[in-house]
Parts: C-alpha cells; sequence; structure tokens
C-alpha cells in the first residue's frame, strides 16, 4: 500500500509541475497579446496623425502622407489579425491551465486518500498485531 500512496504522490508532484508550465504558458499569452494591444494603440495614433487633409500648398507632402496613412493602415490590420489570434491562443492557453489544474487537485485528492488508507491499514495491523489484554476484576 505504501507504493501505492507514494506513486500517487508523484503524479501530483508531476501534475503540479504541469500546471506551473500551463501558467507559464498562459502568461506568455497574456504578454503576447498585452504587447499587440499596445502595438495596435501605437499604430492607431500614427495613423491617426498621418490622415492627410488637403493644403494646396504640400501637394508633396499630402501624397506622402496618404502613402505612410495607407502603410499604417495596412499595418494596422495585420496587427489585429495577430491579436485575434493571441486572444485565441490565450483562451486556450486558459482551457489547458483549467484542465492542469483539474488533474492537480484529482491526482492531490487521490494521493490524499491512498495516504489516508495506508495510515489505517497499518493502525489495523498494530491492533490485530497487539495482544490480548486481560481483564482482571478484583
Amino acid at each position: 500500500m505504501a507504493g501505492k500512496a507514494d506513486r500517487l504522490a508523484r503524479v501530483a508532484r508531476i501534475r503540479g509541475l504541469q500546471k506551473q508550465r500551463a501558467l507559464a504558458e498562459e502568461g506568455k499569452a497574456a504578454a503576447d497579446l498585452d504587447q499587440l494591444r499596445q502595438m495596435h494603440s501605437r499604430i492607431e495614433t500614427l495613423r491617426h496623425s498621418y490622415t492627410p487633409v488637403a493644403d494646396d500648398a504640400a501637394a508633396f507632402a499630402l501624397k506622402s502622407m496618404a502613402h505612410q496613412y495607407d502603410r499604417l493602415g495596412k499595418a494596422l490590420a495585420t496587427t489585429l489579425d495577430r491579436a485575434a489570434r493571441a486572444e485565441v491562443r490565450l483562451e486556450d492557453a486558459r482551457q489547458v491551465t483549467l484542465g492542469a489544474h483539474r488533474r492537480k487537485r484529482a491526482a492531490e485528492e487521490l494521493a490524499d486518500r491512498a495516504e489516508a488508507a495506508e495510515a489505517r491499514e497499518v493502525e489495523a495491523r498494530l491492533e490485530r498485531a497487539a495482544p490480548p489484554r486481560r481483564i482482571t476484576r478484583a
């Protein structure tokens, strides 16, 4: 019985390590998404600053600004696509973390039950091995 409790404790430790890894991956996915959102915000601000305005004296500048505006629009679209994929990865990572937590908790409960059963069995063996007591009457 000691072997079963030890095996289950080992499984619980492994599940704990798996949970830590899943949490790290979730944190990385969240950081990636946050970075993409910040990039999106910066590109949007830049794009807004390059919005062309009609000015006869600056026709060349207008064309240049329109070109930059278009390039920033493409970068913004790409960033939005990457952010959407990052959100999906983050949700997947959260699901993996939740599953790892459940598996870890189940393994810990099994290990606790096996340990308690082992303790009960040891106690029962000690009671069976103890010599019978004599009750003396006075």
